[in-house]
């Protein structure tokens, strides 16, 4: 079994300025702000959980998960 990613690369949707931000384990986070130009952006899709899933290069861990589990079966 692969190993859950917990770091992400964001990247801002005003800038396009590319960070690193470790993923929280539990909880959503619906919204980030970017480090280059402070803007504060969110998630835009319905279909995406957190802001992780909608503007990062990696899904977020709970998403992993379910991904994972479901391959499973």
């Amino acid at each position: 079994m692969s190993k859950i990613n917990r770091e992400a690369v964001l990247n801002c949707p005003v800038c396009g300025s590319k960070y690193k931000q470790k993923m929280p384990q539990i909880g959503k986070h619906i919204n980030s702000k970017c480090v280059s130009c402070n803007t504060v952006f969110g998630i835009n899709n319905t279909n995406d959980c957190c802001v992780y899933c909608t503007y990062s290069d990696v899904l977020c861990p709970k998403t992993q998960k379910k991904i994972k589990n479901s391959q499973r079966k």
